[in-house]
């Protein structure tokens, strides 16, 4: 059967045989092997990065209870935060030439993780007292952290003079 070809014909025959037998040992095998291991190469990728997860996990944590201790003393209820910063601005006040003019009332935001309540207090005094209270209470004050400093000054008409004040924030954080 196969004599009556040549022996050019029964090459070229083999070659193509050959070819289509390597299309289809590629397909039907080679390329499942190179799939698996890109898969496999992927996965390590990411057993890689998990293996960091713990440790990074523990640096978070060591970093929150860090904020945690820098934003206030977190067991103390609102009253008592609030009594603190009051005496110790009228302690603060006796020395310098501050004095306390409103107290507004203590705002609460509940947040998931935590509750944020915000004191705000408008003292009326002279640039370099407002400047040393403000500087006295973010180093000195343990009990609330002092977020916001606005300074602002109103001109009375009918005595004609200028008052300067200051807006203070105060917030601490209680955790849920």
């Amino acid at each position: 059967m196969f004599d009556r070809f040549t022996y050019r014909q029964k090459n070229y025959a083999l070659l193509v045989m050959f070819i289509l037998l390597c299309l289809v040992s590629y397909k039907r095998s080679f390329s499942l092997t190179l799939n698996a291991q890109a898969e496999i190469d992927e996965q390590e990728s990411q057993l890689s990065k998990t293996e960091h997860v713990q440790s990074d996990i523990e640096s978070l944590r060591i970093q929150i209870a860090q904020l945690n201790r820098n934003i206030g003393k977190s067991d103390i209820p609102p009253e008592k935060v609030s009594q603190e910063i009051l005496a110790e601005i009228s302690a603060f006040s006796n020395s310098n030439s501050v004095e306390l003019v409103q107290l507004e009332q203590t705002h609460s935001f509940q947040t998931v993780d935590f509750d944020i309540f915000s004191n705000q207090i408008l003292v009326e005094g002279n640039y370099n007292g407002i400047l040393s209270l403000a500087y006295h209470m973010e180093n000195k004050f343990e009990y609330a952290r002092l977020t916001n400093v606005e300074l602002f000054a109103e001109k009375n008409h009918n005595s004609k003079t200028k008052k300067l004040y200051g807006k203070l924030l105060f917030q601490h954080y209680r955790q849920n």
